[in-house]
């Protein structure tokens, strides 16, 4: 009888160990996020400002160095340090498809570069100023589509809920003359299994 109730109690205790063990393990999913800096240049606005970024990020492959990423990134500028150009004031929404891949990996430090496309919804207030010394404001949107690039260090310890990114160059480039460039400090938050 103590026979039985001791092995009932270690296949309890086995079974909880087993539970414990599985809740550090992730799967391939994860929340993809970052903040940054940056400069956007397009048919008529000028800026510098902040971006932020949100998307759903899938792992592939054994050692998944490749990752798909759904993205919307956001931002807002204003022509402060800019002298040649009128008062400004815009935001942009920009719906992305990003595939990323580490290119060098070593432990858990990778050479991450970054393509994809968007799609980039930009809207504002033209202010006062300039050149010509423009004395009405008025409002205007661009809607602009284009290709992503980018080039990084990718921080992924397998144990840790969490992985980093530091990309000190993004770039889009789209129709319209569209340009931005932006820093862009990550963070992932894996999906428990």
């Amino acid at each position: 009888m103590i026979e039985k109730k001791i092995n009932l109690l270690i296949v309890i205790l086995l079974f909880s160990l087993k539970i414990n063990a599985q809740e550090n393990e992730f799967t391939r999913s994860s929340i993809k996020t970052g903040i940054g800096v940056g400069i956007n240049d397009g048919i008529e606005e000028s800026g510098l400002g902040f971006v932020y970024s949100v998307g759903y990020q899938k792992s592939f492959g054994k050692k998944e160095k490749f990752r798909i990423n759904p993205n919307l990134l956001y931002g807002g500028f204003n022509s402060s340090g800019i002298t040649d150009t009128r008062e400004q004031f815009f935001r942009i929404t920009s719906i992305g498809m990003n595939v990323n891949y580490d290119l060098v990996k070593y432990k858990s430090v990778s050479l991450l570069i970054t393509s994809g496309g968007f799609l980039n919804y930009s809207r504002g207030l033209f202010g006062t100023g300039g050149e010509n010394e423009i004395r009405n404001s008025r409002y205007f949107n661009q809607l602009y589509f284009g290709g992503t690039a980018g080039i990084g260090i990718r921080i992924n310890s397998t144990k840790s809920r969490f992985a980093y990114e530091i990309k000190p160059l993004n770039v889009q480039i789209g129709n319209k003359g569209f340009v931005l460039g932006y820093i862009m400090f990550g963070m992932d938050i894996k999906i428990k299994k």
